[in-house]
């Protein structure tokens, strides 16, 4: 995985890529934050490691990166991050002992919030 200038914690967004393109949804939903697991979840019917694993699911621009994700960019303000792909952006927030993904698959919209597919 490469980066592309930026700093701060890029490394859950990396960890979270790997474990979509590889298939492993459980894994892919112990990185998001567990209220964004659980909205994914109830949002879709089904549980979030089906969701996130599904080819078509709201991360697969993500999974499809793959190990070529490229970073291009990280803002971090206190304990809160948003980190720019060259598919996604993501937002994470420090909880526990470490940063979490609170949305992905965010877009962003003029004069506007990002419109996410996954979010808390």
């Amino acid at each position: 995985m490469r980066r592309a200038g930026g700093r701060g914690r890029p490394g859950r967004v990396e960890e979270l890529a790997a474990a979509v393109a590889g298939g492993d949804g459980a894994a892919a939903c112990d990185l998001l934050l567990p209220d964004a697991a659980d909205a994914l979840a109830a949002d879709e019917g089904e549980p979030c490691a089906d969701v996130v694993a599904a080819p078509d699911g709201p991360l697969a621009a993500l999974a499809a990166a793959g190990d070529d994700l490229v970073v291009e960019d990280v803002h971090v303000a206190g304990r809160q991050a948003q980190v720019v792909t060259a598919t996604d952006t993501l937002f994470l927030a420090v909880s526990g002992d470490g940063w979490m993904v609170t949305a992905a698959g965010c877009t962003p919209r003029e004069d506007r919030p990002y419109d996410c597919e996954v979010e808390a």
